[in-house]
């Protein structure tokens, strides 16, 4: 386990091999970097993998919950990163809300980024979980107290299932994020902290068409979360873009990525 000591928080990674080949990889809400041990078999002899725990996530830690993570500061971590390990141009591979850090990521070192793989990646089509998180004044307060007292809204969610307004399988997935009053803290003050970071989708297209970077974007076909149609503005955007819809549904999908490039034999 390696730490990058900031100013602002200590950013924990795991750093697999010494190769020339550099790849950084951000997991989604509520993991952290265990979530990627799919990949590593998939590690080559000239690659090296630094597989990060986003803020508020596993071993790394925020100073305060004042602060937000804006732009500037992600872009000043990355800066220190590649200083203290020595590198210069990467690749990038983000899972859900890894996904939005892979993208801003891209926007801020547009010129340094040699491929992107986006898994489900947040940050396209915002969902209604994040806009939630950002809403002004009181209807952020009435999400504070959604996350601190939830069994009237869950209650409430049932009754729309039942209507057939919202999916079962969306259900499932905000139960598993707040199950706890620590997970649902957890939703509450990372959603908080990192209200700034909303990226620049047209820049980022502009980049990617102008730059020719290879990007991979993978969804599952039962993913409710975040679908392929939702995705469809953004990549139909970009001619060399290579879409992957998997055999999977949005908790699975970094495994079945996995076993996709194994059998693919490609990343």
């Amino acid at each position: 386990m390696e730490f990058l000591e900031t100013t602002f928080g200590n950013l924990a990674y795991k750093k697999l091999g010494e190769g020339p080949d550099v790849y950084l990889l951000f997991h989604g809400f509520g993991q952290n970097m265990k979530a990627f041990n799919s990949f590593i078999p998939l590690k080559k002899e000239n690659q090296t993998f630094l597989i990060f725990d986003i803020f508020y996530h596993g071993q790394s830690s925020w100073k305060s919950v004042k602060q937000k993570l804006t732009k500037e500061i992600w872009k000043s971590i990355i800066m220190q990163l590649m200083e203290k390990e020595s590198f210069d141009r990467f690749h990038l591979i983000g899972y859900s809300m890894g996904g939005k850090f892979s993208l801003l990521t891209y926007e801020l070192f547009p010129c340094h980024v040699r491929s992107l793989l986006l898994m489900a990646p947040d940050g396209i089509k915002t969902g209604f979980w994040y806009n939630m998180a950002t809403f002004p004044g009181i209807l952020n307060r009435i999400f504070k107290h959604v996350v601190i007292h939830p069994k009237r809204f869950f209650k409430t969610m049932e009754v729309l299932n039942s209507l057939g307004i919202l999916e079962s399988s969306i259900i499932k997935f905000v139960k598993s994020q707040m199950q706890t009053r620590t997970m649902r803290a957890q939703v509450y003050f990372t959603w908080n902290v990192f209200k700034p970071l909303r990226p620049e989708l047209g820049s980022i297209i502009k980049m990617i068409r102008l730059n020719n970077n290879p990007i991979t974007m993978v969804t599952g076909k039962y993913d409710m979360m975040v679908t392929t149609e939702n995705l469809k503005k953004f990549s139909s955007k970009i001619n060399h873009l290579k879409s992957v819809e998997l055999e999977s549904g949005h908790n699975t999908l970094i495994e079945e990525t996995a076993a996709y490039l194994k059998s693919t034999n490609c990343r």
